[in-house]
């Protein structure tokens, strides 16, 4: 497939909601798109990575410099390109896994457009409908964080994944485990040792705490 043009596109979405984690305050959302335009059809993708490599190393900018400075020739320079094909023609530039995935999805996009497919066809979906999560941030009270966790689930949500810090980990967790319609995710969000929080602190709270 020939790839006529590349964009890449900035975009800033705010937030319903200050989102809070370990790392600090969110407000907004710094986004980066990815158009792929073919002779057939327009891929469009959105960039994983977040404003600041704080969570993973790739971040918004660096993710555009290298699309713009590195990827993108690259696959300009391989001619007939298909998403199934971008993964090694990309592959002598090590990591930065977020932009290349950006850039095969944008193709992939563009891909199934042209032939009139689904991405759940092509990937073999057997349901039209699945169940949704949502992330909660740290919130500054108990109370705050049930009213938010209601909402949520009155909207459908079916998943609930708590954000976490020291000091505000053990107590929200139990709030929630006695509802029975809520399904708690909880995972580290920093590759921390095991003995260390906050692994360590949770499960000691959990083993001698009934409410969970």
């Amino acid at each position: 497939m020939k790839l006529s043009e590349f964009e890449l596109r900035r975009l800033k979405l705010p937030l319903v909601s200050p989102f809070r984690t370990s790392f600090g305050s969110q407000t907004e959302r710094d986004v980066l798109v990815v158009k792929v335009t073919t002779p057939d059809a327009e891929g469009w993708a959105e960039c994983s990575a977040l404003e600041d490599p704080v969570y993973s190393p790739e971040y918004v900018q660096g993710a555009a410099e290298m699309m713009t400075r590195y990827l993108i020739p690259a696959l300009r320079d391989a001619g007939d390109v298909r998403a199934e094909t971008v993964g090694p023609t990309l592959a002598f530039i090590k990591g930065n896994r977020m932009a290349k995935a950006a850039l095969e999805t944008a193709i992939l996009d563009a891909e199934l457009k042209a032939r009139g497919q689904s991405l759940g066809s092509y990937l073999g979906a057997t349901k039209e409908r699945v169940p949704a999560g949502v992330s909660v941030g740290i919130m500054n009270s108990i109370p705050e964080l049930l009213d938010a966790v209601e909402k949520y689930l009155e909207q459908g949500y079916l998943r609930i994944k708590l954000k976490i810090e020291p000091g505000w980990d053990i107590e929200p967790v139990c709030a929630l485990c006695g509802r029975s319609s809520v399904r708690i995710s909880c995972s580290r969000s920093t590759p921390t040792p095991r003995t260390s929080w906050p692994t360590r602190r949770i499960w000691r709270g959990w083993t001698r705490s009934t409410c969970c």
